[in-house]
């Protein structure tokens, strides 16, 4: 797999199903932090576990950031950027 992933991934439904259970396994990841094991490199990885955690967040908004400045390139004003409606 690669950053894409799965390439059998085909229909919208697979691939939010995809999405959302990556989410809930960062989430789950994220939940055994502790401040003993913090510190320590992650499984397959010589890398922090804290410094994997906030990674996934601060990458999370530069793909978001991208987005928004497509849009906005695009001429659409991003749904976070509109005025409330009364």
């Amino acid at each position: 797999m690669g950053g894409n992933g799965p390439e059998n991934l085909k229909t919208k439904a697979e691939i939010i199903k995809f999405l959302k259970d990556s989410f809930a396994l960062g989430h789950k990841a994220a939940a055994t932090l502790t401040t003993q094991n913090m510190l320590q490199p992650a499984e397959h990885s010589k890398s922090p576990r804290l410094h994997l955690a906030t990674f996934a967040v601060a990458h999370a908004y530069d793909h978001y950031g991208q987005m928004v400045e497509y849009l906005r390139m695009n001429g659409i004003v991003p749904p976070a950027s509109r005025g409330q409606s009364e």
